[in-house]
Parts: C-alpha cells; structure tokens; sequence
C-alpha cells in the first residue's frame, strides 16, 4: 500500500527516517538499525539524500533494503540541488 493511501485509511501514521552514513564504514550499522526498526512495524520508513553531509551514494541502497528485503513501504526524498549529470539519482520507491 503506497503512503498516500495508507493516510486515507488512518488517522496517524507512524514512520522512521534513516539518514544516510557519513563514511562507507558506517553502512553496516545503518543496515543493523534499519532492520531495528523495521521491527516495530512502522507505517512507512523514509530515507534523506545525503543530508548533514551523509553518503548519499547510500540512498537508494538503503531505500532497495527497506523496500525488497524487509517489505517495508518506503518514502525517500531525492534532491537535484548542486547535482549534476551522473549524480542524480532518481529513486523507484518514492
């Protein structure tokens, strides 16, 4: 069930909004949070592009987690600002 609908249905909707890591070392624990969280059966997750200066080469990868392998509806939110070309990147899930 896409967000939208899902806000036709109830009256509150509970998310969670992952932010993208700040070094490639970090990933893993993004992964172990996300799953975490997944657990508490929110009504959606979102993912940032990059914001407070994260990875946002991880976006959609996060996104494509939450999505394919824990069924999980997800919002992310893609901005163009100062991207150019081959940077952006369009997400499937939003």
């Amino acid at each position: 069930m896409r967000i939208t609908e899902k806000l036709l249905v109830k009256d509150q909707l509970i998310s969670f909004e992952v932010f993208p890591p700040k070094t490639d070392s970090a990933f893993d624990s993004i992964e172990w949070s996300v799953r975490e969280l997944a657990a508490f059966n929110p009504d959606f997750m979102s993912v940032t592009y990059g914001a407070g200066g994260g990875t946002s080469e991880y976006t959609t990868m996060i996104a494509s987690l939450i999505k394919n392998r824990l069924d999980n509806c997800i919002g992310t939110f893609n901005l163009c600002i100062n991207s150019k070309g081959k940077n952006r990147q369009y997400s499937p899930y939003s």
